[in-house]
């Protein structure tokens, strides 16, 4: 009998933008909240270093916790979710994906965090 895949899900962070810092390293995790919470803590370090505009928009978004819930519905129902931020030196884009992960690695393991 065939099983389907377990869900996970994929969060990347992609800017035009050259950051000494440089944007986070991917995520692969199996719960929706978590991705979602990924996307935030990004968000939240990069604030400090923008500009009053760009920050206040990234803490406006930060602070709305239905968008939260809103995001973590969306990848339980199998649909992707992202953030942009435009800065004046460039666009950072967050995303979160849902996959079907094959089974490589055996259970009972932390999920696998990408390197670049």
């Amino acid at each position: 009998m065939n099983r389907p895949l377990p869900r996970t899900y994929w969060c990347h962070t992609d800017t035009d933008h050259t950051s000494a810092a440089g944007p986070p390293d991917d995520l692969v995790t199996t719960a929706p909240g978590p991705a979602v919470i990924w996307i935030r803590d990004s968000v939240r370090r990069l604030t400090p270093g923008l500009d009053r505009d760009a920050r206040h928009r990234a803490r406006a978004w930060l602070d709305d916790r239905q968008t939260a819930e809103a995001a973590v519905r969306s990848l339980r129902r199998g649909q992707g979710y992202a953030y942009e931020l435009r800065t004046p030196d460039g666009t950072w884009r967050w995303t979160a994906y849902p996959v079907s992960a094959l089974p490589l690695s055996p259970t009972g393991h932390p999920p696998l965090r990408s390197h670049r």
